[in-house]
């Protein structure tokens, strides 16, 4: 605890007097002389009527700074609100001023009642202490000691603390506390024990002082001291805030002294007041009772100090585990053995945890899980030599591994000292699966671990070693690290047909992609036009993508016929995603001079793909065209088509300045200047605003109408300025500066000195963005959020999609879903970016199903799924989604097709559960035979999401429990009860419920 004494005492006003007025204003200035008396008399709501009857009358100008200064005087007397602003305007308007020492010393006490101690020291090491009363000395010295403890400037705050105390019979006692608390602070333990015995008998600072004397002899080890200290603290102040960690210490006191009834009194009383409750005295209260036989309180208690992976913890298990065994609670005692087990940190708690897990699974039959053989030879390899081993070696007799629990698999295989060749394969093939679970669940660094690890396991499996190579390039490539995956994939071709033959072309494909990814597009050509001759599969995305590819190795290469002959073959592979290639065709037309090709190339995309996520561009580049070909109305009339379609997009607000340009140059000002207009009114804050902005000024005066310009500028008001000042151009500059030079936090305090300097300039939404990125990359996603806001609020800029992007992933990882729909949805109806368009209709199908609103999940997810190019794992989760938003609008044919299409891959998330909803379905719709085929095939199939498994195994019991045989359904629901370890959801309610039902 620590004593906060703030005395904000009146600043000595006794340079009042050298500012007398001449006797001759003394009739004409009287309200001025009874306000300063009544200052002195500490009047100051009377003083300040009398100073606003007076400015009503003409002031004598003599007087006005020291008016100024009454006025806010008062206003700090009496506390209120605006009084540092009032003293901070008189300091700025009088710098030379007889008061500036009690102004500073006033500033930094309000800032010090604020408890924002920085800017309290800053105001009050201004002040002249030689220049104030030795009772504002007292005062200033006091809160900067006090300020500089805070800001933990201890030297500082000693320095001061001690001239208190030797100088001040104010602040002497005060001035001792502290100097004593620092002692504390600083583990200056001996130091701090002398200054608080001899404040232990201070009304004022006994109840802190006794608290502290307790805490500082418990640290050194003198408990009997610390107890007599304790009690007397209790006996003095029964109800002081500081008794629950006092019961705190006086019951681990006792239990050093081995007095177990009092430790039990003492940590019972400081349970019971609920506040901060730590670990390590709930263990001891724990097992203190357990010593007692108190089973049922021991494991209350033991429970309640395992929330963290450490000693205690490990120790709390291990008794717990014990606890349980006496109370006959054999479930939740393989638990506690279970979680002991799985720590370092007490070697032989390690052991007899493991064990009396190892016993008491195998005693209770093997798991539904597999988990009995892992338990029992981790024991074995952990603990070869311990006493418990021969046992541990009986049970493994009796138990034989039988499920695909690959991770206790591959203990028992490393049990065994000398392992034959079966075992070896069955190990590297271990391996190759481990590794794939983890790449359908894009676990990459884990999977290419475990690829790593079949590789080097040996020639055993040969084809799973192979793709194991495979794979591991493909899940470097997956991670960015395409140096790696090129070296495997050459690797894996030239082992030849080892693998999947199928792999074996895609090499190439993907190899290909390497090297585009690092922009060495000769390579990238070579390979991807070795995989187009060797595809005989004609997986046509793979196809087209590849020819799309290869067009763009020749684009970069300027071999502008190659390139429009690869796109054209992709359109030809794959029309249904030939946008991509038509778009870039054209591009290349255009760059021959074709233009008239060109504008029947955009033409066809437009027409043919509606919904491209190119169709802004090949507007925009039709217009482009039709410029370079000085036909200006049908390149305005395109422009014109591009804003009234897409207003939202990028390209839009290109287009409106190219309309003002194109106007101009044919002469027909007006025109122009309607079309900047209607840029700078559409994209308030934008870049191109800014620009048709400028070309307007040149628009009016060609027009010789400067004084229409001027109107137009004055009408818009602050709304938006255009022509930055040389101070707001060069502040922002300098802001932006630090920003590119990644200084975040100096990049921060410029960005927020420029919008503090010019909220209404040039640069404000850029640097409302800036701030935006700095705050989002160091996770404060609250100011992050706000900056972004405000960006987004500024109207359309080139900075509204980006904000857009990292706004809506803020909300949605604040649960905001509604919001985050909202921002998902903006960004999906603003954006032509294919890959933006991706996260939008993913994040509007995420938050639609957390919202329930299975329409807009169904909407989004199909339009994803409309693309052929989508990864994998998009793909099962948009499927998931759309089937359990059919599901929820009872829709089953649809959901049933979904389901099944998810369901291939159970070791996805998404596949795991639509593998169990598939089978929940026909059971709910009547179908029982159905339901238990696929629960069966799921079983066989395997999962690593041990949740669906047990809900399927639940659904087993209710199939079997309306076919009648309750037998079969009492022997899946105990099995899943003895081998199901999660706790934190919903299964052990699910089995209780059926077997109390089986029970009645």
């Amino acid at each position: 605890m620590k004593k906060t004494i703030i005395l904000l005492c009146v600043v000595s006003l006794s340079k009042l007097l050298t500012a007398q007025v001449s006797s001759s204003y003394i009739s004409t200035d009287r309200l001025f002389l009874e306000a300063k008396t009544m200052f002195l008399d500490k009047n100051y709501a009377g003083c300040m009527n009398k100073l606003s009857e007076y400015k009503l009358l003409k002031v004598n100008p003599g007087y006005l700074q020291e008016m100024d200064y009454l006025y806010a005087a008062c206003a700090y007397n009496q506390g209120r609100k605006d009084a540092a602003l009032l003293l901070k305007e008189y300091l700025e308007n009088y710098p030379d001023n007889i008061h500036k020492d009690e102004s500073y010393l006033m500033i930094g006490s309000v800032h010090f009642s604020q408890k924002d101690y920085e800017k309290a020291l800053f105001w009050m090491k201004q002040a002249d202490m030689d220049r104030l009363s030795v009772s504002d000395q007292e005062d200033l010295a006091y809160r900067m000691a006090y300020s500089n403890m805070e800001v933990s400037k201890n030297d500082e705050a000693r320095r001061l603390f001690s001239l208190l105390k030797d100088n001040s019979s104010k602040y002497k006692d005060a001035a001792n506390y502290y100097l004593g608390y620092l002692d504390y602070k600083e583990k200056e333990y001996q130091s701090a024990l002398a200054a608080f015995e001899k404040l232990k008998n201070n009304p004022e600072f006994k109840e802190s002082a006794l608290y502290y004397l307790t805490q500082i002899h418990f640290i050194q080890g003198r408990n009997t001291q610390a107890i007599n200290e304790g009690e007397a603290l209790l006996k003095a102040y029964p109800n002081s805030q500081n008794n629950a960690e006092v019961y705190r210490i006086l019951g681990n006191a006792y239990y050093l002294e081995n007095n177990r009834p009092k430790t039990v009194e003492y940590l019972n009383k400081y349970v019971k007041t609920g506040k901060d409750l730590q670990r390590n005295d709930l263990y001891i209260l724990g097992l203190c009772y357990y010593e007692a036989g108190n089973y049922t309180d021991a494991i209350t208690y033991l429970s309640q100090s395992i929330t963290q992976n450490d000693e205690i913890g490990q120790n709390s298990y291990l008794y717990l585990g014990q606890a349980y065994l006496k109370t006959n609670d054999k479930k939740n005692a393989i638990m506690a053995f279970e979680a002991a087990s799985r720590h370092n940190y007490d070697k032989q708690v390690k052991e007899a945890a493991t064990y009396n897990y190892a016993m008491l699974v195998h005693e209770n039959s093997v798991s539904a899980f597999g988990e009995s053989v892992t338990i029992l030879e981790n024991f074995l390899n952990e603990f070869p030599d311990s006493r418990y081993a021969d046992k541990v070696n009986d049970c493994l007799v009796d138990v034989y591994l039988t499920t695909k629990n690959y991770d206790a698999a591959l203990a028992s295989i490393d049990k065994i000292s000398r392992p034959g060749t079966k075992i070896l394969e069955a190990k590297q093939k271990i391996y190759y699966h481990l590794g794939t679970v983890a790449y359908a669940n894009n676990n990459f660094n884990e999977a290419i671990d475990y690829f790593t690890k079949s590789l080097n396991t040996g020639n055993y499996a040969i084809k799973e070693k192979a793709d194991s190579r495979y794979w591991r390039a493909d899940s470097y490539y997956r991670s960015g690290k395409y140096t790696l995956a090129i070296t495997d994939y050459k690797s894996y071709i030239q082992d030849g047909v080892a693998g999947d033959s199928h792999l074996l072309t895609l090499a190439d494909y993907n190899l290909g992609y390497c090297y585009f990814k690092m922009k060495d597009y000769s390579s990238a050509l070579n390979n991807f036009s070795s995989y187009i001759k060797k595809e005989r599969d004609f997986s046509l995305s793979s196809l087209a993508d590849a020819y799309n590819r290869q067009g763009d190795c020749y684009f970069n290469a300027r071999r502008f016929k190659d390139a429009e002959t690869s796109y054209a073959d992709a359109v030809r592979i794959q029309p249904s995603t030939g946008d991509y290639a038509m778009f870039q065709s054209g591009f290349v037309m255009g760059l021959q001079k074709n233009y008239k090709g060109k504008i029947e190339q955009m033409d066809k995309l437009i027409a043919k793909y509606p919904e491209s996520s190119y169709i802004t561009d090949a507007i925009y580049e039709k217009g482009r065209s039709y410029v370079l070909l000085e036909n200006s109305s049908a390149a305005i009339k395109t422009y014109e088509e591009l804003i009234t379609k897409y207003p939202q997009s990028d390209n839009a607000r290109k287009a409106g300045i190219q309309i003002g340009l194109l106007y101009f140059n044919d002469n027909k000002l007006q025109q122009a200047a309607d079309a900047y207009k209607s840029v700078i009114s559409k994209y308030p804050g934008s870049e191109e605003a800014r620009v048709a902005m400028q070309d307007l000024k040149s628009v009016y005066l060609e027009m010789d109408d400067i004084n229409g310009y001027a109107q137009y500028v004055k009408k818009l008001g602050g709304e938006a300025k255009f022509e930055p000042s040389e101070q707001d151009s060069l502040t922002y500059l300098a802001a932006e500066k630090q920003f590119m030079k990644g200084d975040i936090q100096q990049a921060q305090n410029s960005l927020k000195n420029y919008l503090q300097s010019f909220p209404q300039g040039a640069f404000r939404t850029k640097a409302h963005y800036y701030l935006a990125s700095t705050y989002n990359d160091r996770k404060d996603y609250v100011n992050a959020k706000k900056e972004y806001q405000t960006v987004l609020d500024a109207g359309d800029n080139e900075f509204t999609e980006p904000s857009l992007l990292a706004f809506s992933e803020i909300l949605y990882n604040n649960k905001d879903y509604a919001g985050a729909l909202q921002a998902y949805q903006r960004l999906s109806a603003k954006t032509d970016k294919k890959d933006h368009k991706e996260t939008a209709l993913l994040g509007i199908t995420r938050c639609a199903l957390k919202l329930n609103k299975p329409a807009d999940v169904i909407n989004a997810s199909t339009t994803l799924l409309k693309d052929p190019g989508l990864s994998p794992e998009i793909n099962a989760e948009a499927t998931y989604s759309r089937a359990k938003a059919y599901l929820s609008l009872k829709e089953g044919t649809k959901a049933v097709a979904d389901l099944k299409n998810v369901a291939k891959d159970t070791r996805t998330t998404f596949g795991a559960e639509g593998k169990y909803l598939l089978a929940q379905y026909y059971y709910d719709n009547k179908q029982p035979d159905k339901a238990e085929t696929e629960v069966m095939d799921y079983i066989k199939q395997g999962t690593p999401h041990a949740y669906w498994m047990a809900r399927s195994f639940i659904l087993l019991s209710d199939i079997s429990i309306d076919k009648g045989d309750k037998f079969q359904a009492q022997q899946y629901l105990e099995s899943l009860q003895h081998n199901y370890k999660e706790t934190n959801d919903d299964i052990e309610s699910m089995i209780h419920e059926r077997l109390a039902k089986l029970q009645k």
